[in-house]
């Protein structure tokens, strides 16, 4: 999905820069943390603290991007809501995104042996990860863009949602859900049992990146450059500031862990805006890369699970990440994490070449892998 709309130059590669970056960043973490032995890794000296703090950035980084793209590549109808057409085609992509978060976590090898599975098996599978979560925080927002009519109103409905996603994240997380909910849903609210990703804070990032781009999109094209050349770096230490404020004053009080306090969300979003507005300086140098650099951007999703299939298998097979978890050297998982990272996107960019140049090599390709995941879940 590229960021566009009907708007001349409403193309920001910045965004999609950040997006990209950070997808690498992903893909480097989880290669590095599964493979090396963690007593190489003190993670509270430097620069492993610096290296753990950067990957507790990807995340939202990816979340407030995909919001603002959101934004920008969405049509509307006559009404002002967002086009019928545009709504189903999120809504598949958001269910193709649950089924595949699901499908990789899946407790048996067959449908039929999934009623015989453990319990601890169930456990795993219901811990919710970055698919899981923005999969259903997608069609939130999906939600949420129908039923609003213009891109004011839904800048503004989503700031107030996105705030009060992270002003409730500690009350949230003060409920005990396993008691009364079942664990499918438990596991959204809840990190007691696993979960990397829950609903509060997770989601508020994107309902902000919504917000953030809806601002952008009421700017000309000259107001837009402006704000991302110079008034984003006024902006994000602005919000590093009044993060730290709330931070400090909740944390005294309230004694609120570091990942639900509200301070540590803005401070969060402070860092990311200076990322962002780095990255639009970065995006002048790259211009003659943007259409490629753009491309591998909108597949972001599409690398980020088959990263996790090379590195960590399916539930039919094991692959490098659980073999040799947490036996390799540094430099064995360095190596390792610059594979993942270049042979990821190249297999996205091999699977492109060959749709264009071959008439039916995309639904070859699709219907081959659909035959595949039939057989692997019925035989």
């Amino acid at each position: 999905m590229s960021l566009q709309s009907t708007k001349k130059g409403s193309r920001l590669f910045a965004l999609d820069l950040a997006r990209l970056m950070a997808m690498l960043m992903m893909m480097q973490g989880h290669t590095i943390d599964a493979l090396v032995n963690p007593q190489l890794m003190d993670l509270g000296t430097f620069p492993w603290n610096i290296w753990q703090f950067m990957r507790g950035l990807t995340a939202p980084i990816f979340l407030i991007v995909s919001g603002t793209v959101h934004v920008f590549a969405m049509k509307r109808n006559e009404q002002g809501a967002m086009s019928e057409e545009t709504r189903k085609r999120r809504m598949r992509w958001a269910w193709t995104i649950l089924l595949w978060g699901y499908l990789l976590v899946l407790p048996a090898n067959r449908l039929i042996d999934l009623p015989f599975a453990e319990a601890s098996a169930w456990s795993y599978a219901f811990q919710v990860n970055i698919l899981h979560m923005t999969a259903i925080t997608l069609m939130a927002v999906v939600w949420l863009s129908t039923n609003t009519y213009s891109v004011k109103s839904l800048g503004i409905r989503s700031g107030l949602i996105a705030t009060s996603i992270f002003l409730l994240a500690p009350i949230v997380h003060s409920i005990h859900w396993f008691d009364f909910l079942p664990e499918l849903f438990a596991g959204f609210l809840s990190t007691e049992r696993g979960s990397l990703f829950p609903l509060f804070p997770t989601s508020g990032f994107m309902f902000l990146g919504v917000a953030c781009g809806s601002y952008l999109y009421g700017l000309s094209e000259a107001q837009r450059n402006t704000f991302m050349r110079k008034t984003i770096f006024l902006v994000g230490i602005s919000a590093i500031a009044i993060g730290i404020g709330i931070y400090q004053s909740t944390y005294h009080f309230a004694r609120i862990l570091e990942y639900l306090n509200p301070g540590s969300m803005i401070m969060r979003t402070g860092i990311i805006i200076l990322f962002i507005g780095i990255c639009s300086y970065l995006s002048i140098l790259l211009n003659r890369f943007e259409k490629r650099l753009v491309f591998f951007s909108s597949k972001s999703l599409h690398i980020y699970i088959l990263h996790l299939v090379l590195l960590y298998g399916t539930p039919w097979y094991s692959s490098v990440g659980r073999i040799f978890m947490h036996e390799a050297s540094l430099e064995i998982g360095a190596i390792a994490a610059l594979l993942i990272v270049t042979l990821t996107p190249g297999l996205i960019a091999l699977e492109q070449y060959a749709r264009e140049k071959l008439h039916y090599a995309h639904a070859t390709i699709k219907y081959t892998l659909a035959v595949i995941l039939a057989y692997a879940l019925i035989v």
